[in-house]
């Protein structure tokens, strides 16, 4: 049997490319718009805030979708909007226990 012989240069190379970042900022950005679809609105009647920053660490792209509103927090809680968006678009969120 062959050995497998991982190239952990190469991977590092592809978890912080640009085209990764591309690709994990497109995936914020759909799962942001799914949650705004949902139309939660503040006690002012304007829509909740919902935005989309690039957070890439020093070994990898990465995105993050952040409320940005005090009732982030419980719209997350009760309605799970951010994590419901994830799912729809084929993701499996993470989070933590319950």
């Amino acid at each position: 049997m062959a050995e497998l012989r991982l190239d952990y240069q190469g991977i590092g190379e592809i978890l912080r490319s640009d085209a990764l970042q591309d690709d994990v900022r497109d995936a914020a950005e759909r799962i942001a718009a799914l949650a705004r679809a949902e139309g939660h609105r503040v006690a002012s009647g304007s829509p909740v805030p919902i935005d989309v920053f690039d957070d890439p660490g020093s070994d990898r792209a990465g995105a993050t979708v952040a409320i940005q509103h005090p009732s982030g927090v419980g719209l997350q809680a009760h309605h799970g909007i951010l994590t419901k968006a994830a799912e729809a678009i084929g993701l499996e969120p993470e989070g933590l226990e319950t």
